[in-house]
């Protein structure tokens, strides 16, 4: 909650006395909670508060101005997406972060606020000149690529993907691209859809055609080293992924199976070995039950290579 200085109730004057006073700290406060603690000149002249009265609260120290036009209240760190948000308001209703500064707000991984410039998408004809922040202009962006996040228009996550697609190399592309469909970020045929709705000749486009059409040939993974085992797997294709069978009362999901061998592939990770001890005596019933009703497990690792996973599941098949 944000706790609004005195400056709230004296620099407005009397037209704000008594309960339009406190209904003014209210509206700014529920402001400035949904923005990162941020509002603009804009809004706040929306409540009744003009630039020039905001203007004496930033010099009497009880306003920050993150930039031209957009504040914050002193006394309270800023927030890690501030940049962003900042250059968004100060830009108006229409501009809509992108790029960098959408992938900061999703926390799409590897990126960070130290290291990125504010960037906005913005329709023809508006065309903000704000210092620090990279425009981009163009068509109205369409309802299915546009999020709102801290109160300002944010590219959704897999359009943001797809925009930073052409920067990223190809194999930190892919392990982005992996990262976001085990979160249930986006899937492939969503991103595939968003392809669509892009320009034929963007940046990165053919390289993140192609990662898709890998992946919508593969079966969904619940985690990297999932997805890497799937992967390793694929020449002793076909198996059953997360298959589910039952044993005596019991009903057990195996990461990888071949029924008709009553053999199985088990992901070890590092969840596994610090697992309370329920989960641990669980996960031994499991293999012993598995075992007694003639199953084969095979326990693949995060430290083994692709070529030691198939020769590890080949020695039972």
């Amino acid at each position: 909650m944000i706790c609004l200085p005195r400056w709230v109730g004296t620099v407005t004057g009397p037209v704000l006395a008594g309960a339009m006073e406190q209904a003014l700290r209210t509206a700014l406060c529920r402001l400035a909670e949904g923005q990162c603690g941020l509002f603009s000149a804009a809004q706040a002249a929306h409540l009744g508060v003009s630039r020039a009265q905001l203007t004496r609260a930033a010099c009497q120290g009880h306003l920050r101005r993150s930039r031209m036009g957009v504040y914050a209240f002193n006394g309270r760190p800023a927030h890690r997406c501030e940049p962003p948000v900042a250059a968004a308001l100060a830009a108006g209703p229409h501009a809509v972060v992108s790029h960098t500064g959408a992938a900061v707000l999703h926390r799409l991984s590897g990126t960070t606020t130290a290291a990125s410039v504010p960037e906005l998408t913005v329709p023809h004809p508006h065309n903000p000149k704000l210092a620090g922040v990279v425009v981009h202009r163009g068509a109205p962006l369409p309802a299915e690529d546009v999020a709102v996040k801290y109160g300002v228009l944010v590219t959704s996550p897999s359009r943001t993907l797809l925009d930073l697609a052409g920067r990223y190399k190809a194999d930190v592309l892919e392990r982005l691209l992996d990262e976001g469909l085990i979160e249930r970020r986006w899937s492939v045929a969503g991103l595939q859809r968003g392809l669509e709705r892009t320009a034929p000749n963007a940046r990165g486009r053919s390289t993140m055609e192609d990662l898709l059409a890998l992946r919508a040939e593969r079966p969904a993974a619940d985690s990297i080293l999932e997805a890497r085992a799937f992967e390793a797997l694929r020449p002793l294709a076909p198996f059953k992924t997360h298959f589910v069978t039952g044993v005596g009362r019991n009903v057990y999901v195996l990461d990888m199976a071949w029924p008709d061998r009553r053999v199985a592939a088990e992901i070890v990770g590092r969840t596994h070995r610090v697992a309370s001890r329920s989960a641990f005596d669980r996960e031994r019933r499991k293999l012993n039950e598995l075992a007694a009703a003639g199953w084969r497990v095979a326990h693949l690792t995060s430290v083994m290579s692709g070529a030691e996973m198939v020769a590890t599941v080949r020695r039972l098949l």
